[in-house]
């Protein structure tokens, strides 16, 4: 398989696994969905892992990386990004969550003396301007009130939460690229993260949900059993190992790149779960977005 239909893939895996959660999150809260899904995803990638039995690649000495890339990326990051995805949809977070680039490449220049070349801050700028656009003039008129483009409450706290999702996943990325810089495997590192991670979520429960206003517990029907299983093997499995596969046989930049194309190959889905097309700002930010990360890459 080309390694950049692999990374095209990856992208498509994120953004089905995107559309299937849109309504349990939404009627679960994000932090609940978020904590649910993590014990299949640390079970998953358990197995994973100890198939490939790659332990040894991990030293001693990056545990501390590891717990550190568990608690902002995954911890803060992931119960940020789930928890706008409940109140904002998510088109709206999958674009913010682009920001994550520029964040990433802003952390590269300052803890690994990275040079942000013209280019790079071009593209930081037309990332952020991408977002603008889809956020504030990517919503259909005919489709605002439906369970992807709904806005539970104000759009300026969903956006405050994709935020900090997006930088909770960039400070957990640049804290992990000292261990897989040293040659760890990069599946055996995200199955340490989540069995990290899990317990946490699940011991700061209670905090978390008021923090994110989440609604009242309701019981969690076999649907979104089945929903959080799909979503979670589309995006921690499949997504994972597509963009592994495409890393590991082509060029990184390029695969980088067209994983993260997921806020453009998220609109046709869109427009064939609604029988809608999304507005015209939703395309431009998206593509704008994606070429400015192509840009910084």
């Amino acid at each position: 398989m080309p390694y950049q239909i692999a990374a095209l893939l990856a992208a498509t895996c994120w953004s089905l696994s995107s559309l299937i959660l849109a309504e349990p999150v939404r009627r679960l809260g994000g932090p609940r969905f978020c904590r649910l899904r993590m014990l299949y995803v640390s079970f998953a990638l358990l197995i994973i892992s100890i198939f490939r039995n790659q332990w040894e690649t991990i030293e001693i000495g990056d545990f501390w990386l590891i717990t550190l890339s568990a608690i902002v990326g995954l911890v803060v990051g992931d119960i940020g990004l789930f928890t706008a995805m409940a109140r904002i949809g998510p088109r709206r977070t999958s674009v913010l969550f682009t920001t994550n680039a520029p964040m990433a490449a802003v952390g590269g220049v300052l803890l690994f003396d990275e040079v942000l070349h013209s280019w790079a801050l071009l593209g930081a700028v037309l990332t952020v301007l991408g977002v603008m656009l889809a956020v504030n003039y990517g919503t259909n008129q005919d489709v605002k009130d439906s369970v992807f483009e709904k806005v539970d409450g104000s759009l300026k706290v969903g956006v405050f939460w994709a935020s900090l999702g997006a930088f909770g996943q960039a400070i957990g990325a640049l804290a992990a690229k000292p261990v897989l810089d040293h040659g760890a495997d990069t599946l055996t590192v995200a199955a340490l993260r989540v069995l990290i991670a899990t317990p946490l979520m699940w011991l700061l429960a209670n905090p978390t949900d008021k923090l994110a206003s989440a609604p009242e517990k309701e019981p969690v029907a076999n649907m979104d059993w089945l929903k959080l299983v799909a979503s979670g093997t589309l995006a921690m499995v499949l997504g994972m190992s597509f963009l592994l596969y495409a890393i590991g046989n082509g060029d990184t930049g390029i695969a980088s790149i067209l994983g993260g194309t997921t806020p453009v190959i998220m609109l046709p889905l869109l427009w064939i779960a609604t029988r809608r097309a999304p507005a015209l700002g939703a395309w431009v930010g998206a593509i704008l977005s994606i070429f400015g990360i192509a840009l910084m890459m």
